[in-house]
């Protein structure tokens, strides 16, 4: 426009005006630039996780050696049936979700539906870490609870978290 003679005013207010309405493009602005999960929380699960693993967790235990515990609860308490053996199993696959949410986060981040399943995961890995210590809270057993175990059932509670979180990187503005 400005080189078929109008001014560079005339010309921004022509293309300002062709661009359209400014509140719609500026949303759609804001969808380029946010993230579908919140990189802090993330990291501080993960930070959380590692460091639980070398804090008292369980009596006398850490909680690298209860993680052991767990990923052979089945064969361990074979003859004992209940909901222990099954529930400290499954924990194993909330341990493994946890271990591979580095990889999986960034990358499916990116893909709404693949994000959609890792925050159902990492929800049901919530649900599943907590109602474990409540459950052990609610016998005798949850007086050998640690602080441990409360780190690592936090580290859930973030990881969840930062898969629900979107937040601005750069904020554009488009003129009025």
């Amino acid at each position: 426009q400005i080189k078929t003679g109008a001014s560079e005013q005339q010309a921004f207010e022509t293309a300002a005006g062709q661009m359209g309405e400014p509140n719609p493009l500026k949303t759609e602005f804001m969808k380029i630039n946010t993230e579908n999960w919140n990189r802090p929380l993330a990291w501080a699960a993960w930070t959380l996780f590692v460091v639980s693993f070398f804090l008292p967790a369980y009596g006398n235990g850490f909680g690298w050696q209860c993680a052991g515990l767990s990923a052979t609860a089945v064969s361990t308490f074979w003859p004992i049936t209940g909901w222990m053996p099954v529930h400290m199993e499954l924990l194993t696959v909330a341990n493994l979700l946890m271990v591979a949410s580095p990889f999986l986060l960034p990358r499916f981040s990116r893909n709404s539906r693949s994000l959609k399943w890792l925050r159902y995961s990492s929800f049901a890995a919530l649900v599943l870490v907590w109602s474990f210590l409540l459950l052990l809270l609610a016998h005798t057993d949850g007086k050998e609870l640690k602080f441990g175990c409360y780190v690592w059932g936090s580290s859930f509670l973030l990881l969840s978290l930062s898969t629900l979180k979107a937040r601005n990187h750069k904020k554009r503005t488009v003129a009025n």
